[in-house]
Protein backbone atom coordinates (compact mmCIF):
# COMPACT_ATOMS: atom_id res chain seq x y z
CA UNK A 1 0.00 0.00 0.00
CA UNK A 2 1.41 3.35 -1.03
CA UNK A 3 0.84 6.38 1.13
CA UNK A 4 -0.72 9.14 -0.91
CA UNK A 5 -0.89 12.72 0.20
CA UNK A 6 -4.48 13.82 0.29
CA UNK A 7 -5.17 17.09 -1.51
CA UNK A 8 -6.79 19.82 0.57
CA UNK A 9 -9.63 19.89 -1.93
CA UNK A 10 -11.06 17.04 -3.97
CA UNK A 11 -11.83 17.23 -7.67
CA UNK A 12 -15.52 16.94 -6.90
CA UNK A 13 -15.36 19.95 -4.57
CA UNK A 14 -13.35 21.84 -7.18
CA UNK A 15 -15.85 21.11 -9.91
CA UNK A 16 -18.76 22.19 -7.67
CA UNK A 17 -17.18 25.51 -6.66
CA UNK A 18 -14.10 26.31 -8.81
CA UNK A 19 -13.88 29.97 -7.72
CA UNK A 20 -13.59 29.03 -4.05
CA UNK A 21 -11.01 26.35 -4.91
CA UNK A 22 -8.91 28.79 -6.93
CA UNK A 23 -9.20 31.38 -4.14
CA UNK A 24 -8.00 28.76 -1.65
CA UNK A 25 -5.01 27.90 -3.83
CA UNK A 26 -4.27 31.60 -4.41
CA UNK A 27 -4.34 32.18 -0.65
CA UNK A 28 -1.74 29.44 -0.21
CA UNK A 29 0.45 30.92 -2.95
CA UNK A 30 0.17 34.42 -1.47
CA UNK A 31 1.08 33.06 1.96
CA UNK A 32 4.14 31.30 0.52
CA UNK A 33 5.24 34.43 -1.35
CA UNK A 34 4.84 36.53 1.78
CA UNK A 35 7.00 34.17 3.84
CA UNK A 36 9.57 34.02 1.02
CA UNK A 37 9.65 37.82 0.78
CA UNK A 38 10.18 38.14 4.54
CA UNK A 39 13.08 35.66 4.38
CA UNK A 40 14.67 37.61 1.52
CA UNK A 41 14.30 40.87 3.49
CA UNK A 42 15.87 39.28 6.57
CA UNK A 43 18.81 38.08 4.47
CA UNK A 44 19.20 41.53 2.91
CA UNK A 45 19.13 43.21 6.33
CA UNK A 46 21.74 40.79 7.65
CA UNK A 47 24.00 41.46 4.64
CA UNK A 48 23.48 45.21 5.03
CA UNK A 49 24.31 45.03 8.73
CA UNK A 50 27.54 43.14 7.99
CA UNK A 51 28.42 45.64 5.28
CA UNK A 52 27.77 48.57 7.64
CA UNK A 53 29.86 46.99 10.38
CA UNK A 54 32.74 46.53 7.94
CA UNK A 55 32.44 50.12 6.71
CA UNK A 56 32.42 51.39 10.30
CA UNK A 57 35.57 49.40 11.05
CA UNK A 58 37.21 50.77 7.91
CA UNK A 59 36.28 54.32 8.94
CA UNK A 60 37.61 53.77 12.47
CA UNK A 61 40.94 52.64 11.02
CA UNK A 62 41.02 55.68 8.74
CA UNK A 63 40.18 58.02 11.63
CA UNK A 64 42.91 56.48 13.79
CA UNK A 65 45.39 56.92 10.96
CA UNK A 66 44.36 60.56 10.51
CA UNK A 67 44.61 61.19 14.24
CA UNK A 68 48.16 59.82 14.23
CA UNK A 69 49.00 62.06 11.29
CA UNK A 70 47.56 65.09 13.10
CA UNK A 71 49.64 64.30 16.19
CA UNK A 72 52.80 64.05 14.05
CA UNK A 73 52.02 67.37 12.34
CA UNK A 74 51.28 69.05 15.67
CA UNK A 75 54.65 67.86 16.97
CA UNK A 76 56.39 69.17 13.87
CA UNK A 77 54.51 72.46 14.13
CA UNK A 78 55.56 72.76 17.76
CA UNK A 79 59.20 72.20 16.77
CA UNK A 80 58.92 74.83 14.04
CA UNK A 81 57.32 77.28 16.48
CA UNK A 82 60.12 76.68 18.97
CA UNK A 83 62.76 77.32 16.32
CA UNK A 84 60.95 80.44 15.20
CA UNK A 85 60.80 81.73 18.77
CA UNK A 86 64.51 81.01 19.19
CA UNK A 87 65.26 82.92 16.01
CA UNK A 88 63.16 85.86 17.16
CA UNK A 89 64.82 85.85 20.57
CA UNK A 90 68.33 85.93 19.10
CA UNK A 91 67.53 88.96 16.97
CA UNK A 92 66.45 91.03 19.94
Amino acid sequence: MANHMKAPISFEQFSKNPIAAIAFIALGVIGYLYVDMMKIHEDQLENLEQSCIQRIEDHKERIESLEETIIRYEEKLEQINQKLLECLDTRN
